[in-house]
């Protein structure tokens, strides 16, 4: 069976590639985009600029994309697959109740700072509340992300409360994008009090499944 991330990623394109040069074009075009969705804002960026400064003519980027949508869907699930690899490595520590509450704080620092710190992403975000076809995706990922999560610190959980705490886990990380965008939105007098009332939040929520004791989760938040 293909990787779900490899089919989605087919299904944005409009010709498969097979040669690695086909494979260097697709990679140019969407660096290209992303470079011009952090500058200028989704609506602003033509498919004609990104043929222009990508290096060749308009039709080479319709050969694979048929429209500006499918090249942020791609780039959208670019940017899911970073995340992705930044649970995986949060969790790969989680051995204990108190593992969990600091990969929670890891997890949304990181994702904050990483959001933070790339316009384009913030762009990408704003756009998957406002396409249906995005929207979908984005809650294909959060999917795929909570259950990741879900799954590493299943066994910390009582066995008859596992399937509300997989929904609780799903809700959560759709409302992290929603906090980390608020957090940015009130600037940075403001955003760190977000971020730590969205992990209060958080924590609070878990610990409706996950029980640790206190002393030894404030030593490992210390540590």
């Amino acid at each position: 069976m293909p990787d779900m991330n490899e089919s989605a990623t087919r299904g944005q394109l409009r010709r498969v590639p097979k040669q690695e040069r086909s494979r260097e074009r697709i990679d140019e075009i969407l660096k290209v985009s992303m470079d011009l969705i952090g500058r200028k804002g989704i609506d602003a960026v033509t498919m004609k600029e990104i043929a222009s400064l990508s290096g060749g003519p308009i039709a080479s980027v319709y050969q694979y994309f048929p429209n500006k949508t499918a090249i942020v869907a791609m780039l959208y699930e670019r940017y899911a697959d970073e995340v992705k690899t930044m649970i995986e490595t949060g969790i790969a520590a989680i051995s204990r109740p108190e593992d969990a509450f600091a990969a929670i704080d890891f997890l949304v620092d990181g994702y904050f700072q990483k959001v933070k710190s790339e316009p384009a992403i913030q762009d990408l975000l704003n756009a998957a509340q406002a396409d249906k076809g995005l929207a979908a995706l984005d809650l294909e990922q959060s999917r795929v992300h909570s259950r990741i999560f879900a799954e590493a610190t299943r066994e910390l959980v009582p066995q008859d409360l596992r399937e509300e705490y997989d929904r609780m886990v799903l809700m959560m990380f759709h409302l992290a994008a929603g906090a980390i965008r608020l957090a940015l939105l009130v600037g940075e007098k403001e955003e760190q009090c977000m971020i730590q009332n969205f992990k209060k939040a958080a924590n609070v929520q878990f610990q409706r499944f996950i029980t640790v004791d206190e002393g030894r989760r404030r030593s490992a938040q210390a540590s």
